[in-house]
């Protein structure tokens, strides 16, 4: 999430948090038909990276389960890895003939057999360069040089932006012990048109497997209060909001002058059940005296602690507060691929870790969840120790809740409790089947399978934050009408929005929304004082 107009270039790489509004600003192109045309795209595609002179070689964790990046295989024919210099990673397109191939090049410790998993797209109309539908099965083949597996790809027929799958293959694939190869290729029929796009593929042990899976198990927090609440907020108060005029404050400053109360009681006004505060979107500050954290980013945390604060005071109105997060940190150029792919992953998590568990432990069950930006775009892609940093988000309370991110991308991992569900009402109120009416809430097939559904939209037609000088924020997109009907609608699958509301330096939110939430209260909540 930061701060550019659709007409900008793509986002700056040391500007932390700064791929996620670019993400956002796709999507809501996307969702207004306006991509084709507009200057974002031209901007947004970046040369395809150069085929490298030499494979890189991949090592397999036969006691994890180990992500093979599409970008990281040698391609041939007409594959291309989209937005390829970002820190943040996406897929590989234009897979459309069998001519065109993923080959990676691995190292086992020892011979054995592995699951196989995809995540990919058949057809993404709208966000890659998916030019030809093919609603027509294709069948690939995974190949190694011991066995290969064959596989049919089916169209997901689903909203643009919930097309990606998460398919496991049938049977195993036997690697040697050493360096080998994996190919993936299409067997398309002569004459049969498709169009592919592959996000990653993971390998796991089938034992492995079953010890993950009752690892994540075992850390699921229950997501009742979330669809009990019906409805939360977002409040996206950072470093770059500014007030209705002129210019803003430093951040301590900001933070010293905020009112708790004021802020706590228009929250009430709204009816939401629970808020996500959004402190390190598109800057990397936290509004409070976190020692971690101000060891990675010196002059970045506050002595006010505010996250308290507004926890005392939104619990006391019968409001959760959840935490919203974007990795980052002060390096020259982080949030860049030369910075990320290069760095010291296990020390990096261990920071993460260490910043995470320590905020968990300082508010214990005053903090009610996390909402971590870019899970499959970046964690994912470093091999992210899950289960470590699961446990880390646990810290203080074992009943929190933890979700990441995996934008229009199926989910990164099972070791989380919700599905952040970035997209808009038609995008999300859709595939029945996976999301009954009438049902509890939790996906039961799909891409997000066994995850609370949520969803996070925009409530006004800006940005996520406040991040235009003198300006107002913008009126709400849609008719207060359209807004409860949607709402309702969510409400009977039990699919919980997370409508983020613009609100200016002093925490305030436009009078516009109030009204409209004031109304939606009513519709939604007419028991609640």
């Amino acid at each position: 999430m930061a701060c550019m107009s659709l007409k900008s270039s793509p986002p700056a790489a040391g500007n932390p948090g700064s791929e996620s509004l670019f993400l956002r600003r796709i999507f809501r192109a996307a969702l207004l038909g306006l991509l084709a045309a507009s200057p974002i795209l031209v901007c947004a595609q970046a040369p395809a990276a150069p085929a490298p002179t030499s494979p890189k070689i991949l090592s397999i964790d036969p006691a994890d389960s180990t992500v093979l990046m599409s970008g990281d295989a040698s391609l041939t024919g007409a594959l291309k890895e989209q937005w390829p210099h970002q820190a943040a990673r996406f897929w590989v397109s234009n897979w459309t003939s069998n001519d065109d191939a993923l080959i990676w090049t691995v190292r086992v410790p020892q011979a054995g057999n592995y699951s196989v998993t995809l995540l990919l797209v058949d057809c993404g109309k709208v966000l890659i360069d998916c030019k030809i539908p093919s609603p027509s099965p294709i069948k690939i083949e995974v190949k190694s040089a011991l066995s290969a597996l064959t596989y049919t790809v089916n169209y997901r027929k689903a909203s643009a932006t919930n097309e990606w799958v998460r398919d496991a293959l049938p049977g195993t694939l036997r690697l040697p012990a050493g360096e080998s190869k994996i190919t993936l290729h299409a067997l398309a029929q002569p004459g049969q048109a498709f169009n592919l796009a592959l996000y990653s593929m993971e390998l796991v042990k089938p034992a492995t497997a079953k010890i993950l899976a009752a690892q994540a198990a075992s850390l699921r927090a229950s997501t009742k209060w979330m669809s009990d609440a019906k409805y939360g907020l977002m409040f996206t108060w950072t470093a770059a909001t500014y007030p209705r005029t002129g210019e803003k404050k430093s951040y301590a400053d900001a933070v010293r002058d905020f009112n708790v109360n004021a802020f706590a009681d228009m929250v009430a006004g709204t009816g939401a059940g629970f808020v996500v505060f959004a402190t390190s979107w598109s800057t990397y500050y936290f509004p409070g005296p976190i020692q971690s954290w101000e060891r990675v980013a010196p002059g970045h945390t506050t002595q006010r602690d505010l996250i308290r604060e507004l926890a005392d005071a939104l619990n006391a109105r019968g409001i959760k507060l959840m935490i919203y997060y974007h990795a980052g940190r002060l390096d020259k150029d982080w949030w860049s691929s030369d910075v990320t792919r290069k760095m010291d992953k296990a020390a990096y998590f261990k920071e993460w870790e260490d910043i995470i568990s320590e905020i968990g432990n300082r508010y214990g069950d005053k903090l009610a969840g996390w909402w971590f930006d870019d899970g499959l775009t970046f964690y994912y892609t470093l091999q992210a120790p899950w289960d470590a940093m699961t446990r880390a988000t646990k810290a203080g309370s074992p009943s929190r809740v933890v979700g990441y991110n995996s934008w229009i991308l199926p989910r990164a991992t099972d070791f989380q409790d919700f599905a952040c569900g970035e997209g808009d009402f038609p995008d999300r109120l859709t595939n029945e089947d996976e999301l009954p009416i009438g049902g509890n809430g939790i996906f039961l097939s799909g891409p997000q399978k066994g995850l609370q559904a949520t969803m996070t939209l925009t409530n006004e037609g800006g940005d996520w934050g406040h991040v235009t000088p003198n300006a107002p924020i913008p009126p709400p997109r849609y008719s207060t009408p359209q807004m409860i009907d949607y709402i309702q609608k969510a409400v009977a699958r039990k699919d919980v929005p997370v409508i983020n509301l613009e609100v200016y330096e002093d925490g305030s939110a436009s009078p516009q929304t109030i009204e409209e939430f004031k109304a939606i209260k009513a519709a939604i909540k007419p028991a609640t004082p």
